[in-house]
């Protein structure tokens, strides 16, 4: 139900996108050494009932159940630089502030990338430090930008919304839209847990013509001691608690996590349409340890989502989205019951569905405004969600 805070932000948000065309994006390509990058984000995430939900059911997550995150108000605040060292050497750095509850700042990517053609139409790539983990399509690119502000349910029941990771990633690009890559990983989030060393591994491979594109990655991880807490709530984080001590409000996983995805997207040259979608699977091997006792642990998540997009007329788009998303899991020991009930996946096996539209509109430069609707279904009630946002992104050559 709106309410005069949410009409206020509205107003705000309509007068922040008059003058749009007083602002203008840089164009990255136009050869500048050094940029400076930023953007501001407001929101006004109203729904039926708390939203996001503690846990998803029947799913096994980890930290603390989440927070309703129910309001008006700042989204983000990033600032960053974009360095061209040479015509082979780039460096990145990007760090932000994201409001609500929990308010925090973060470095959400600090990297540097070179580049090389070894043989004729042939490139090679390396990338090193924080960055965004490539698997999929939609997980390599920053949520801020993302069509939805509403993240799909297979994305946040495989890992926790989003993923990133410092480490190293090798690309190869081949004649005929081929391309394949590398990398290796320090984590700290889920679905692995906060251990030192290299120790989650990944690979893709794609192809892509004027119309097609086709991603398809893998990632094996190291998820020993990454701790379920199930007292107190807290807002999204891409941090693990840890698992220094088994303890009544706590299971702990150890063991393994293995993912796979297939990413599809279909746009025809010249046309209004587009259709996309991804499949993200993942398997756990281990065991669960908590007070109760430590059964030993499988456990597959299978999910995805498919969007259809359509641009009635420039600078505005409109996308439909459904979605559906299954975990299943065995525990076999002693008390595995228990250990079931306080991972809440006891009551597992049953589909998690969703259906989004989310109308956007960039009158010019880097603002968008957003409004996005959803509808949550399984494990209880459904719950309508609506989200209205405001951006302005921003580059800036500097020389």
């Amino acid at each position: 139900m709106p309410t005069r805070s949410s009409s206020r932000l509205a107003a705000l948000l309509l007068l922040l996108a008059g003058p749009a065309g007083a602002h203008e994006a840089h164009d990255t390509g136009n050869g500048e050494r050094l940029s400076i990058i930023g953007g501001i984000g407001l929101m006004s995430l109203h729904a039926d009932d708390p939203y996001p939900r503690p846990r998803l059911p029947g799913v096994l997550e980890a930290g603390s159940p989440r927070a309703d995150e129910r309001r008006d108000g700042l989204d983000f605040a990033e600032i960053g630089l974009r360095a061209r060292f040479t015509d082979q050497l780039q460096g990145y750095l990007k760090v932000g502030h994201h409001g609500g509850r929990d308010a925090r700042n973060e470095t959400e990517e600090a990297w540097l990338d070179g580049h090389a053609e070894p043989v004729a139409d042939h490139r090679a790539s390396l990338r090193a430090g924080r960055q965004l983990v490539p698997l999929g399509l939609l997980n390599p690119i920053h949520a801020h930008a993302w069509d939805f502000g509403i993240a799909p349910i297979a994305l946040r029941a495989a890992v926790n919304e989003s993923w990133r990771a410092d480490g190293f990633k090798a690309d190869w690009n081949f004649p005929g839209g081929w391309s394949a890559g590398l990398g290796a990983w320090r984590n700290q989030g889920f679905p692995g847990a906060d251990a030192g060393g290299l120790k989650l591994v990944t690979a893709r491979g794609g192809w892509r013509n004027d119309s097609l594109r086709i991603e398809a990655g893998y990632a094996n991880v190291n998820a020993d001691g990454r701790a379920l807490l199930s007292t107190g709530n807290m807002g999204h984080t891409h941090s693990v608690p840890s698992c220094t001590r088994i303890a009544s409000d706590r299971v702990c996983f150890f063991g393994t996590a293995q993912l796979l995805t297939l990413a599809a997207r279909w746009q025809p040259a010249e046309s209004p349409y587009w259709v996309g979608g991804e499949w993200w699977l993942k398997r756990e091997d281990g065991r669960l340890d908590g007070i109760n006792g430590n059964p030993g642990y499988t456990g597959t998540l299978n999910g995805g989502w498919l969007d259809a997009g359509w641009r009635p007329a420039p600078g505005w788009e409109t996308i439909l989205r459904v979605e559906r998303t299954v975990a299943r899991h065995d525990l076999v020991g002693a008390n595995a019951g228990l250990v079931a009930n306080q991972s809440g996946i006891a009551d597992s096996g049953h589909a998690l569905r969703a259906i989004g539209a989310v109308v956007q509109w960039r009158p010019a430069g880097g603002h968008r405004l957003a409004a996005e609707w959803h509808r949550e279904q399984g494990g209880g009630p459904a719950n309508n969600v609506y989200l209205l946002r405001y951006q302005f992104l921003f580059e800036k050559g500097v020389f």
